[in-house]
């Protein structure tokens, strides 16, 4: 094995341990981490089956290998900004109506409240 592939593999198993102890703490849903681990697992896959990054590299027409490796970290960036694009756009439309049936609850409360006072203060007099 190459310093390289190496170098990879320890960086993939601290990954992993790293996302393992994310979800531990609750500080990352098992929802969110299947990407994450599939991340680790293409990591370890280009780590240690050498010719795989040439021959996909060969297959999309690249030159360099490293260009179609950070071609491929592009896409999945860009497919991660897409995806908690559209998670953020829900979750913001769910704010906002969550917000709004707050607001008709307390209206709904603070005309039973003043209900109240009226009806104790006619029957006080």
């Amino acid at each position: 094995m190459s310093k390289v592939q190496i170098f990879s593999l320890i960086v993939s198993i601290l990954l992993a341990l790293v996302i393992f102890q994310l979800i531990r703490k609750k500080k990352l849903k098992e929802q969110y981490s299947l990407l994450w681990f599939l991340t680790v697992i293409v990591m370890l896959v280009l780590a240690l089956w050498e010719g795989l990054l040439y021959r996909i590299s060969s297959l999309l027409g690249i030159a360099v290998p490293s260009n179609a490796l950070f071609m491929l970290a592009i896409l999945f960036m860009f497919v991660m900004s897409l995806h908690y694009s559209i998670l953020v756009s829900r979750l913001t439309d769910q704010t906002k109506m969550l917000a709004q049936q707050l607001a008709l609850l307390d209206r709904d409360i603070r005309k039973e409240h003043e209900s109240k006072t009226s009806a104790d203060s006619d029957q006080g007099s």
